[in-house]
């Protein structure tokens, strides 16, 4: 014999027992989500292109960010790294550099190689490049020691090569290049090596320069089939014209500025098809700063990452007086420059940092420091600057970097604001790669 059931009371237990349920399931959860192994930088400022600088807590699992978030719980079972007020940025990217070493004038190049300087680079917190141009072979073999942990470095993202004319630009350093003539040639070529899984491709088109260039329909054909293996290309150019053409046959960025003004309809243009400048202002522009600001080379982080004898050089009484009297037209050429540059930022085309360290008045890592600076005396906010050389370089090739959930766990803090004085993302307390502390200035952190 059933007895009746009072619905009300049943409604009530029923509803105990689910919310008894879920709430031990949330406490299981919550309990569960972190893990002895997380390190938790607590007390700091993080940079997000979108919304500037935040105060939030970053924890990283396993090389990468496992969350963004407001607190930790009072039971946290990870490591816990107190910032201190201090501001954290994403790794640095350099978007286009020649990783044999630095130009030394009137001595003997430091030229470490491409292992020692993605070893020395992270120093200045730059924590991935992209090598435009050296030995294929080569490349390949250090991309590959960097990427099994064979050494701890910047990451190596390369073009392995560079496509150019016989005897074009990219020819004249005694290293192996892959020279094309036709579209046959484009094709066959871009085929080989994209089995080598290069990270982006390098396309030398200068039909105006002195020395040979390939042609247009041979650029065109380097584009179309660098897109169906699904790599951007990245192009050199020297004149207003090349960006024309490179827009036209839709490369995906062009680096270096062309000199003299800037055409009027060009940024526009640039910005509508997407295509991505990378300036260099620092091999464009800093030479005159190399030579004649003396506060350049006697930032403290030169020297830590070059030998005396490439600062010394640019003060060698021989060559301060060659350039002497030309100081002030290259001021006025570079204002030429700074204006081009401008008229981009302002028409909303994407500007990544790049340097093309390796030349004259570069200096591996350093220059990344100096492209940001530049970049503002251009017209940048240090906020555009820094996702610059971060966030929006990361996003051209294909990786996530920052301080989101999935983020790859490279970062920088510094000690002061960029946001006030760009020149402070120099000032550098620590570098993490890969989630581990690799550069340490001064610093304290506890375990709680």
């Amino acid at each position: 014999m059933f007895l009746p059931i009072n619905l009300k009371y049943l409604t009530i237990i029923v509803f105990s027992v689910l919310l008894f349920g879920c709430s031990s399931g949330q406490i299981e959860t919550n309990q569960n989500v972190y893990s002895v192994q997380d390190t938790a930088y607590v007390n700091g400022h993080f940079f997000d292109p979108k919304n500037g600088f935040e105060n939030k807590v970053i924890v990283v699992r396993d090389g990468t960010v496992f969350t963004k978030t407001e607190t930790l719980p009072d039971d946290f079972p990870g490591k816990k790294i107190d910032l201190q007020g201090k501001w954290g940025i994403p790794g640095l990217i350099d978007m286009h550099t020649h990783s044999f070493g630095n130009f030394i004038p009137y001595s003997k190049n430091d030229a470490p190689g491409t292992q020692a300087v993605s070893e020395r680079v992270l120093k200045a917190g730059v924590t991935g490049f992209v090598d435009l141009f050296g030995d294929e072979q080569s490349l390949i073999d250090v991309r590959t020691k960097q990427r099994n942990g064979e050494f701890l470095g910047a990451d190596i993202y390369a073009s392995l090569t560079c496509f150019t004319a016989p005897k074009g630009h990219c020819s004249e350093y005694g290293i192996a290049t892959r020279t094309v003539t036709s579209v046959a040639d484009a094709v066959r070529e871009m085929t080989e090596l994209a089995a080598q899984e290069p990270d982006v491709i390098k396309i030398v088109y200068q039909p105006s320069d002195d020395q040979p260039s390939i042609s247009k329909e041979v650029f065109a054909q380097l584009v179309k089939t660098s897109k169906q293996f699904g790599i951007k290309s990245i192009v050199h150019i020297k004149t207003w014209q090349d960006i024309r053409d490179a827009i036209e046959v839709g490369a995906s960025a062009v680096t270096h500025v062309p000199r003299g003004e800037i055409p009027k309809d060009i940024p526009a243009l640039m910005a509508k098809a997407g295509v991505v400048m990378i300036p260099t202002l620092t091999i464009h522009t800093d030479f005159v700063n190399f030579l004649f600001d003396p506060t350049v080379l006697d930032a403290p982080l030169t020297k830590e990452l070059v030998p005396d004898a490439l600062i010394s050089a640019y003060r060698h009484a021989d060559l301060i007086a060659k350039y002497k009297d030309k100081q002030a037209k290259f001021r006025e050429r570079n204002a030429v420059t700074f204006s081009s540059v401008n008229a981009m930022i302002n028409a909303g085309v994407r500007v990544l940092v790049g340097t093309d360290s390796g030349n004259w008045n570069t200096i591996q890592g350093y220059s990344v420091h100096r492209e940001m600076k530049l970049l503002v005396d251009a017209g940048m906010s240090p906020h555009q600057a820094i996702a610059s050389a971060t966030t929006y370089s990361a996003n051209f090739l294909g990786i996530k970097s920052g301080f989101n959930e999935g983020d790859k766990a490279n970062f920088v803090i510094l000690n002061a604001s960029p946001s006030k004085d760009i020149m402070n993302t120099q000032s550098i307390s620590h570098v993490i790669k890969n989630g581990n502390i690799v550069v340490q200035n001064s610093f304290n952190d506890d375990k709680s």
